[in-house]
């Protein structure tokens, strides 16, 4: 007896990971701010569905891209022209500016590495859009310039981190 099924006209083995549920694709959706976090922090990808289809969504070329251009315009702005008032959380220009050739790096290795890590992509991914990360000037935290140059380090460190972990 074999360990094989067709399914339209090909041959799969029989422990084949089913198709992902629409729940599962839903939750990776909605949920996704937190299953970066928990990437981010080193859950592997494989510990639920969700996590799953949201590592491998952050590994598409597409979404890496997006990630590296939004690393590229968060240095284009910071060397810019200080913008007038509006609804986006202000870069903490000085941080970005003494980390410009650092960050250009990352993005760089971004989109060019063959298998990055999903947990340096989750941490890539918090950094380019989360708010609250070193990327971005808040008010109620103190100043520290090494903050964002540490956390460009750690996500290139995580990003060389061997794909295998993430299974």
């Amino acid at each position: 007896m074999t360990s094989h099924v067709a399914h339209r006209g090909r041959v799969a083995p029989k422990d084949h990971a089913p198709r992902p549920q629409l729940l599962d694709r839903l939750l990776a959706v909605v949920l996704a701010p937190s299953l970066d976090a928990a990437l981010a922090d080193g859950l592997r990808p494989s510990a639920t569905a969700a996590h799953q289809l949201r590592a491998d969504r952050l590994k598409q070329l597409r979404v890496r891209y997006r990630i590296a251009a939004a690393l590229d315009h968060a240095i284009e702005a910071a060397s810019g022209p200080t913008p007038r008032r509006s609804a986006k959380v202000p870069l903490d220009r000085a941080a970005v500016q003494g980390c410009a050739e650092e960050l250009h790096a990352l993005a760089v290795s971004i989109v060019s590495l063959e298998s990055p890590s999903a947990k340096g992509l989750a941490m890539a991914y918090q950094l380019a859009f989360d708010g609250g990360g070193p990327l971005f000037f808040r008010p109620d935290r103190q100043l520290d310039p090494s903050c964002l140059s540490n956390s460009v380090y750690a996500i290139e460190s995580a990003l060389r981190v061997s794909a295998e972990f993430d299974g």
